[in-house]
């Protein structure tokens, strides 16, 4: 059996109070306490950030968990609001040109997309709009208007995935004009998507779906189920380092957020609160969930963060 020295290069330390700077996997003994003590991953978790100003759900969101952007939703009525987030609090951005529900986001905070969606009355948009961080403005119009479709990639290479009218129907856009791509295996509606435009994932939907698909730019193929099925959940990051998070599971609001490596998904922190049609931004590591219903609607927000490495006692006093 390997030695522990074998295994990490040092032998364990004795000391007489613990080191300042210890690192993850360090070991240690400490003689005044009399105690073994190591640096451990601790769990990740969810917190509290800022409210933003208007309380909505199905609204969509881009960005980061510093420089997030939410936009539309159902208020209600339906919105054409949109708020920036810093890391602390949400203030005014310029409004959609269409009030609009039930849409799809791309982007960043001051380069952001806005994809079809619901309007008033109950009319399916193929309207495209382009934030700049300060106003919005007409993009290329997608094919076939749509709710409930998730959006992922960037303001020039953006998807636009699914969808109650759309089907299997996946578009590219270029920053000019929407092009077919490859169809989805599963068509749905109330899904969600991130990464880029050439390695994007899309999980979830209705009705309570359990299936993630990974797009490579030309094809979707099966990715790993989800441990949880939902519908109407909030997604971060890339194709291979991924967060879903909450969403309506068999009908109940589920607070469950899942942890995706590029093969399967494993249980995260878990929400404060169960809600479903919010909208989500950032990355793994870093993300941010705001607005939706709880079952009522709520402007609440919540920011991920990655596990970080903890002091424990091993054995001893």
């Amino acid at each position: 059996m390997a030695t522990y020295k074998e295994i990490k290069g040092t032998s364990i330390e004795v000391v007489s109070s613990d080191p300042s700077n210890p690192v993850l996997g360090q070991i240690w003994y400490n003689t005044t306490s009399q105690t073994l003590k190591g640096v451990e991953l601790g769990a990740a978790s969810w917190s509290t950030g800022g409210n933003m100003g208007t309380a909505r759900r199905s609204l969509a969101g881009a960005g980061t968990q510093t420089a997030g952007l939410a936009f539309g939703g159902f208020a209600p009525p339906n919105s054409a609001a949109t708020e920036e987030y810093n890391g602390t609090a949400w203030t005014g951005g310029g409004n959609l040109g269409t009030v609009s529900q039930a849409l799809g986001g791309a982007g960043t905070q001051t380069a952001g997309l806005a994809i079809s969606g619901q309007s008033n009355p109950s009319t399916e948009l193929t309207s495209c709009e382009e934030y700049n961080g300060s106003s919005w403005t007409a993009g290329g119009a997608v094919s076939t208007a749509a709710e409930y479709l998730a959006g992922a990639g960037t303001q020039t290479a953006a998807l636009a995935i699914g969808g109650f009218q759309r089907g299997t129907a996946t578009e590219e856009y270029n920053g000019t004009s929407w092009t077919n791509g490859g169809a989805l295996g599963t068509g749905r509606g109330g899904l969600t998507g991130c990464g880029t435009q050439t390695a994007a994932l899309a999980m979830g939907g209705n009705p309570d779906l359990n299936i993630s698909e990974e797009y490579n730019g030309s094809s979707w193929t099966a990715g790993g189920n989800l441990g949880t099925s939902r519908e109407y959940a909030a997604s971060a990051g890339l194709q291979t380092a991924a967060l879903i998070f909450a969403g309506a599971t068999n009908s109940p609001l589920t607070n469950l957020t899942e942890s995706y490596d590029g093969s399967s998904w494993t249980s995260a922190g878990d929400m404060s609160v169960g809600r479903n049609s919010l909208a989500g931004a950032g990355i793994q590591t870093s993300a941010l969930a705001f607005g939706g219903q709880t079952p009522t609607i709520t402007a609440a927000t919540e920011e991920f963060n990655e596990a970080a490495p903890t002091t424990v006692t091993l054995s001893g006093s």
